[in-house]
């Protein structure tokens, strides 16, 4: 018999994207982690820091007792986080 767990390696974390125009920068929010953003003059930068962000922010979630979606309570600190544009 075979064992149906399947361990992921990567994770796909949408997001959204805004352009701030006040302040000339891009800001990348994560819908399933509200209050998790990234900024960056670049949309590159700011979905390069979104990865560091998500895991920090989920283990601050973790760490004090608040929700995580399912999804993402046990990702593992090797797993790959893949940024997906999502609408807003």
């Amino acid at each position: 018999m075979m064992n149906s767990a399947v361990a992921l390696d990567e994770a796909v974390i949408p997001v959204t994207v805004d352009y701030l125009e006040q302040d000339r920068v891009y800001k990348v929010s994560c819908p399933m982690l509200p209050g998790c953003h990234a900024w960056g003059r670049t949309l590159d930068a700011a979905i390069q820091a979104m990865p560091d962000n998500v895991r920090a922010m989920i283990a601050a979630r973790l760490a004090n007792g608040s929700p995580v979606p399912t999804s993402l309570a046990h990702l593992r600190a090797d797993t790959r986080l893949v940024i997906r544009v999502v609408p807003a």
